[in-house]
């Protein structure tokens, strides 16, 4: 069964804390206590709020977890705004794609729980078209960084690299934080990852030097 949207959207300031309230709960619940104790009486009385109240913006727990799906989305794609989307972005290329590794390592330490959970049911809690909505706006954002950028790029297909490179990095990323394997912890992650990418898009090294939007080099010609 698909989550439905919200019974009430948060229209005044109290109705939007309420409903922060709601979603914050839940985040907590599924963090310390686990899943099969996420009940929306549960979720209730962590938030302090009577049921009646979460029943009026909630209609039951897969509304919820749909809610917060869809606030991790924006908090995704507003890291990555900021990593990559920002005018004069500069810095080493390993640089740029350790941030944004890190970054999305982050939104998960933040809520493990939570992402375990959204990694295990989240296509059955949101609809697909909103999920594929999501991996388009970062996928966009991927290709708009790398069509600008001064990077030598080696992939010619910019739509298909962009893809790969987000949807490899995800994989990999969900797959450990479900599998936990030994010997990976966040910094071998990010290295691994990070080398996996430049190796993939760039001519370049992976220790490379070269800036994003430096302008090249003059060619010499001969010499002296």
């Amino acid at each position: 069964m698909r989550a439905k949207a919200t019974r009430k959207q948060p229209q005044q300031a109290r109705s939007r804390v309420t409903v922060t309230a709601i979603l914050d709960a839940m985040t907590r619940i599924l963090d310390r206590e686990g899943p099969g104790a996420a009940t929306t009486t549960r979720v209730a009385e962590v938030a302090g709020i009577s049921i009646g109240t979460l029943y009026q913006y909630f209609s039951h727990r897969d509304a919820i977890l749909d809610a917060l799906q869809d606030r991790e989305f924006e908090r995704a794609v507003e890291m990555m705004q900021r990593v990559l989307g920002a005018p004069g972005v500069h810095g080493p290329a390993r640089d740029v794609a350790r941030d944004v590794i890190q970054g999305l390592l982050a939104l998960y330490a933040e809520a493990p729980g939570l992402h375990r959970v959204l990694a295990l049911e989240g296509l059955r809690v949101t609809p697909t078209d909103r999920v594929q909505a999501f991996d388009n706006r970062v996928c966009s954002l991927v290709r708009g960084f790398l069509a600008v950028s001064s990077l030598p790029i080696r992939r010619n297909n910019l739509e298909a690299a962009a893809f790969v490179v987000f949807q490899s990095v995800r994989a990999s990323m969900l797959a450990r934080m479900l599998e936990d394997p030994p010997g990976l912890d966040d910094e071998t992650l990010t290295e691994e990852l990070t080398d996996m990418v430049l190796r993939y898009l760039l001519d370049e090294s992976p220790s490379s030097t070269k800036k994003v939007n430096e302008p090249p080099r003059p060619t010499r010609i001969g010499r002296r």
